[in-house]
């Protein structure tokens, strides 16, 4: 019976340790720093196709950042919000689309590499899986002044197209 007992303390311990390290690896916090320090006015680099313009702030108390993304598209102009939060250490993004969709992205976080990779995990507005919406982002942290990102767009459950863009601040 003691050793039992022994057996299932050491599980119990071994449990909550590994739970303890799976909150820890997705790294939330330090993620949302990355995200808090692109407080600013963002261009497009000169070599994308299409120019483009981005501002982001910090809202509610501290606790959001938003993302105002700017361009024209044959001829008429668009508007899209990305809203960055964290949900107990997780990063998390909804993406207010110009597809009519809100999906929501987890984020994991790889500091070595200054990458934060967004995962699908829901969406609103999004009739079917195999409506259009983004699915995927990579966003890696170039310097204080450069960030590149990497959205990739699902429709029918496949990839339909990756939107690869660099960021310049502008001052």
């Amino acid at each position: 019976m003691k050793t039992f007992k022994l057996l299932i303390t050491g599980g119990l311990i071994l449990a909550s340790i590994g739970v303890q390290r799976s909150f820890a690896g997705t790294g939330g916090s330090a993620a949302f720093e990355q995200i808090k320090a692109l407080v600013g006015h963002w261009q497009t680099e000169k070599t994308n196709m299409q120019q483009a313009t981005m501002d982001i702030e910090m809202t509610a108390g501290g606790t959001a950042v938003i993302e105002t993304f700017h361009m024209v598209n044959e001829g008429k102009p668009v508007e899209m919000i990305t809203l960055y939060y964290l949900d107990g250490d997780q990063l998390k993004l909804t993406h207010y689309c110009m597809a009519g969709n809100q999906p929501t992205m987890r984020a994991s976080y790889a500091p070595e590499s200054k990458t934060l990779t967004f995962d699908f995990e829901s969406a609103s507005n999004l009739r079917s899986p195999s409506d259009g919406h983004m699915h995927h982002a990579v966003y890696t942290f170039l310097d204080n002044d450069h960030f590149k990102t990497r959205w990739t767009f699902q429709k029918d459950q496949q990839d339909a197209f990756v939107e690869d863009v660099t960021y310049v601040r502008v001052k």
